[in-house]
């Protein structure tokens, strides 16, 4: 073990600021000289030149939280981005500390003594005091925390010296130090760092490792391009996001408030019936310093009933009134677990193979749906009160509905089962689950949902018939069209491949929504149908379906009003994978004597997005792959090792990567709308294609 477990008895309450909301906070500009506060020793009694000074940047009264945070620039910097950022936090009610003149890992662990000891006189709790580095100034305060450490000394004859330099909570942007053997046990750290080899910060992809490997809470964000001299970002649309996620991420982790935190379980229904995926947000009401709350409802592969949401005490709330908001991702759901039932039914496989070209994968909401009421004509929000006692929160029942008067009654009958390709009642309850939601919400056209575009209109290669000789839906490979809106329309396209294990299609959370998500933001966004396990069990196959889908694009790039040198592709889960196989490992570059001419067309993607998944790559493969963009969290560890695989590889090859990490989260968040942590990575993905260029030129009209 790096790490000594000495310093990590007692727990770590993290301070720092008031979130704001990610999508809409405006980010730092970037940093000019500034006014400093008059200079504070952290030595009392010792005056002299180069000697360790604070300055002090308080918020106003009535705003303060109580946190702290002890801002560490490079050398010479405390008037640049040290008192810009000082002053940011002091206006989100958390006092910033700006060290100045300091030179060595003593001066740091001085500093946050200081601070400890002198809680009171500066209104600050004394163990909510954090500690953030930029660039050289990481590098110092890594060193400080990891290596210099001061314990609490009662017996010392300086006050400052009776207390613990441990900071509550770390962040490191643009540098770090090495721990060295035997070091202590960081706390939470938040890391912002490059990808790209040049830019000379390994060492912070190395830190992440090691402080997964020690199991430290840990969020990482590497940029494509990012020296030491980005400092607060800028300009940049890319690395101007830092700040605001820095802020979310402590907001999120509930480290402003002293308050203790509670677990949560519930049931979340609408219209009487449990949702199968969605997310429940809940933000408080009349108190600062904690929360929102964000519950995943994930029932594809959570193991738990529909509709469950569960949030352990950690990431839980703090008892007090809350603001509801129930965001429902679809209305059926079809998963592994209700597909691998049907078989027995029937003694075989001839229910099973009935079930996979007949079954509804087709979308049943256009877009993420919000419930912030009971019913729609209420005229107040929906607020439920979390309670001290941990148990009282254990048996929620969250119930809203999408009309004022009640709905009608759900009853399965045999005639029901059998529409659903069933031949006897459903015999578990994800069964009756999933026969009450294609009851409730039937297959068919979906008001938003365009008309599927065939790839091959004659038939797809290899297709295979049902027992009647029928090709359904499910044995022809399409794509669902979603172009920008006219007045917004940058010309970029994004080939959408939804997740399902090659057995299932996310076609709602991880297709036509993340579709219409790209439209709002002037892109163009096209959903593939490809073809799927048990009839289609070669990968082959799907990967034949995504190539024919990107010459379609660039085929018809005129008639979509999209430029067919800026066509990415986006995956999630087995999606990612698919996009692994068919834009990173087998790209063809087109045949010039083929009869179709389809098929004369590259299918090379320009650039790529991949979302908890991928393949790995060869280095021969990342040194001629486009741009990527990668999003994972730590808890997702089926898929986390193979996007750390991807992100090297790339590193490597010299190919511009940037990956977000973190902590939290299982896997199949799909886009997370809503979600103050994981919804970032949508918001982040469009400012990484406008960074990159991607959204720069307009396309012929």
């Amino acid at each position: 073990m790096l790490f000594s477990p000495a310093l990590n008895l007692r727990a770590c309450l993290i301070i720092v600021l008031v979130a704001i909301n990610f999508a809409t906070a405006p980010s730092l500009p970037a940093a000019a000289p500034m006014a400093l506060p008059a200079p504070m020793p952290v030595r009392a009694g010792v005056s002299g030149a180069n000697l360790p000074v604070l300055y002090s940047f308080q918020p106003e009264n009535g705003k303060a939280t109580g946190g702290a945070v002890l801002v560490v620039p490079p050398a010479g910097n405390a008037n640049g981005e040290g008192a810009q950022f000082g002053r940011w936090l002091s206006e989100h009610g958390v006092a910033g500390f700006v060290l100045g003149d300091a030179t060595t890992p003593a001066d740091v662990t001085r500093a946050l003594q200081y601070l400890r000891a002198h809680a009171s006189d500066h209104k600050i709790s004394p163990n909510r005091i954090g500690l953030l580095g930029l660039a050289a100034g990481a590098a110092l305060a890594a060193d400080a925390a990891y290596n210099h450490q001061s314990e609490a000394n009662p017996d010392a004859s300086d006050p400052v010296e009776k207390v613990s330099s441990r900071p509550d909570f770390m962040a490191l942007v643009w540098g770090s130090t090495p721990p060295a053997a035997g070091a202590a046990i960081p706390p939470p750290t938040f890391l912002v760092g490059s990808s790209r080899a040049a830019d000379g910060q390994s060492g912070m992809i190395d830190l992440w490792t090691q402080l997964r490997a020690a199991r430290v809470p840990v969020d990482a964000h590497f940029f494509a391009k990012a020296d030491a001299s980005s400092g607060l970002g800028g300009d940049n649309h890319s690395l101007s996001a830092w700040p605001d996620m820095f802020l979310t991420w402590a907001k999120f982790m509930g480290f402003l408030t002293d308050g203790p935190r509670v677990p949560l379980r519930g049931l979340v229904t609408v219209d009487g019936r449990t949702i199968p995926h969605g997310y429940l947000i809940l933000a408080p009401v009349d108190f600062v310093g904690a929360g929102p709350i964000a519950a995943q409802i994930l029932n594809s592969t959570a193991g738990v009933p529909l509709g469950q949401f569960s949030v352990a005490a950690n990431l839980g709330a703090v008892p007090g009134r809350y603001r509801v908001d129930v965001r429902e991702n679809m209305t059926r759901w079809i998963s592994n677990s209700f597909t691998g039932a049907l078989a027995p039914l029937r003694g075989g496989n001839e229910e099973q193979a009935w079930f996979a070209h007949h079954r509804p994968l087709a979308p049943s909401v256009a877009d993420q749906l919000s419930f912030t009421k009971v019913r729609p004509g209420d005229q107040q929000d929906y607020i439920i009160e979390i309670k001290p006692d941990a148990a009282a929160n254990m048996d929620l029942k969250i119930a809203v509905f999408s009309r004022d008067t009640s709905p009608p009654a759900i009853t399965v009958t045999d005639a029901d089962a059998a529409l659903a390709g069933f031949s006897q009642p459903p015999q578990n309850p994800g069964q009756l689950a999933y026969v009450e939601q294609l009851k409730a919400h039937p297959p068919g056209p979906v008001p938003g949902i365009p008309e599927p575009l065939l790839l091959w209109p004659e038939g797809a290669p290899g297709a295979i018939p049902d027992s009647n000789g029928v090709f359904t839906d499910e044995d022809k490979p399409a794509i669902y069209a979603f172009p920008a809106p006219a007045g917004n329309n940058t010309g970029a396209a994004v080939l959408v491949l939804p997740g399902g294990a090659f057995t299932n299609r996310g076609m709602d959370n991880e297709g036509v929504q993340v579709a219409k998500f790209l439209n709002r933001n002037g892109i163009a966004g096209f959903v593939l149908r490809y073809r799927l396990s048990p009839n289609y069990p070669n990968r082959a196959t799907s990967t034949l379906d995504a190539h024919r889908a990107m010459q379609y694009l660039r085929a018809h790039a005129a008639e979509f009003k999209i430029s067919p040198d800026r066509i990415g592709a986006i995956g999630f889960s087995a999606g990612s994978e698919l996009e692994g196989d068919a834009f990173f490992n087998s790209v063809l570059p087109g045949d010039p004597a083929a009869a179709d001419p389809l098929d004369r067309i590259s299918t090379k993607s320009n650039f790529n997005i991949l979302i908890y998944g991928g393949r790995n790559l060869s280095a021969a493969i990342a040194a001629v792959s486009p741009p990527t963009f990668q999003f994972n969290t730590l808890e997702d560890n089926g898929h986390l090792g193979v996007e750390v695989s991807v992100m090297n590889a790339l590193r490597a090859a010299g190919t511009p990567v940037e990956s977000h990490f973190y902590q939290y989260g299982p896997h199949g968040t799909s886009m997370s709308l809503g979600d103050p942590e994981l919804g970032q990575w949508p918001e982040l993905m469009v400012k990484w294609l406008k960074t990159g260029g991607f959204l720069d030129r307009q396309p012929a009209q």
